[in-house]
């Protein structure tokens, strides 16, 4: 077997890196990981709102639970890339299902530098400043929008 067809080996020096959001694979930076972590949960947070005025128990518990399930699989998928970038083992990010480590975890991954070279896991992320500026943005912007998003959503229900 040439060394071009195993896919462990490490990428080729001149390899090139290019940001996926729903990659299964590649390195993720520090800004990249806010981003990619942060905008989903607030949408699935907001897109969830209107099913608290479902007055069928059942069909709001099904609807809520599937959507926080698929939220949890991508922010699983999301830490793992950003472990990857670390060259840490991938499975370490089951810790975010554990009450207490997951906020050391994500503290570890929103601080901790990447490796600076490509590894055994893809080529170094390109320098994510613009997206860790707008994450901190998105970080400060989302919730307040979400609030009163939610606070329309109860002022402009009709009474039963």
């Amino acid at each position: 077997m040439e060394e071009t067809d195993n896919p462990y080996a490490a990428p080729a020096p001149g390899a090139f890196y290019t940001p996926s959001v729903f990659g299964l694979h590649g390195r993720i930076g520090r800004g990249r990981y806010l981003m990619y972590s942060l905008f989903p949960t607030c949408a699935t947070l907001l897109l969830l709102a209107p099913t608290f005025m479902v007055y069928w128990i059942f069909l709001m518990a099904v609807v809520i639970g599937l959507a926080l399930l698929a939220l949890l699989s991508h922010l699983l998928i999301v830490a793992a890339r950003r472990l990857d970038d670390l060259d840490r083992p991938r499975r370490w990010s089951l810790l975010l299902v554990v009450p207490g480590l997951n906020l050391l975890l994500v503290l570890y991954l929103l601080g901790a530098p990447g490796d600076p070279g490509a590894n055994a896991h893809g080529p170094a992320p390109t320098s994510g400043v613009a997206a860790l500026t707008r994450g901190a943005w998105l970080a400060c912007a989302l919730p307040p929008c979400i609030l009163l998003a939610l606070y329309l959503l109860a002022a402009l229900t009709l009474p039963v």
